[in-house]
């Protein structure tokens, strides 16, 4: 297996490592794909406290079927209340929701089978992001200290999974 890129950034505490998708090469259901995701929630799982999704309806119901989305929907924390239209020439486009991130709603994340059924999503520590997944273009951890970006990079170790790291300015 080639070893997976990730392109990191440093800003001042903080480490961006960002998984490009289109460079890895790799389909979203993957399961080094898969192995990224897990690393990332595992280094930084103790600091997660909310969710922020975007969705598009009928992208979502072709993908998981009507009831199905309905209630992936709802086991995130979906409700009338929290979930907000984004609009384009007065057309719903995609719908977003935030949602405090409970056990149950973590381990959808940590055992999902393909990281790209929701079309983005953040998983936050208060208002900052610290994982991000973005239209199948890329999925990012900000790891926010030191002991982050080492439990991040021990985890992909542990998994077997041949990394290599491409600073960027």
């Amino acid at each position: 297996m080639n070893a997976v890129t990730f392109y990191t950034k440093r800003v001042n505490q903080a480490t961006s490592f960002e998984f490009n998708v289109f460079d890895n090469q790799f389909a979203t259901e993957n399961l080094a794909v898969r192995k990224v995701l897990m690393s990332m929630l595992e280094s930084v799982a103790h600091r997660l406290s909310d969710l922020e999704v975007e969705y598009n309806d009928s992208m979502l119901a072709e993908k998981l079927g009507g009831r199905r989305a309905g209630e992936l929907l709802r086991l995130l924390g979906a409700t009338k209340e929290n979930t907000r239209e984004n609009l384009s020439n007065g057309v719903v486009v995609s719908r977003t929701f935030r949602a405090p991130l409970t056990e149950e709603r973590y381990d959808y994340f940590y055992n999902q089978k393909d990281i790209a059924t929701l079309a983005h999503y953040r998983l936050q520590e208060g208002q900052e992001d610290r994982i991000v997944f973005y239209f199948t273009r890329y999925l990012q951890l900000i790891a926010p200290d030191q002991e982050a970006y080492d439990k991040f990079l021990a985890k992909l170790e542990s998994f077997s999974l041949p990394y290599k790291l491409v600073p960027i300015a």
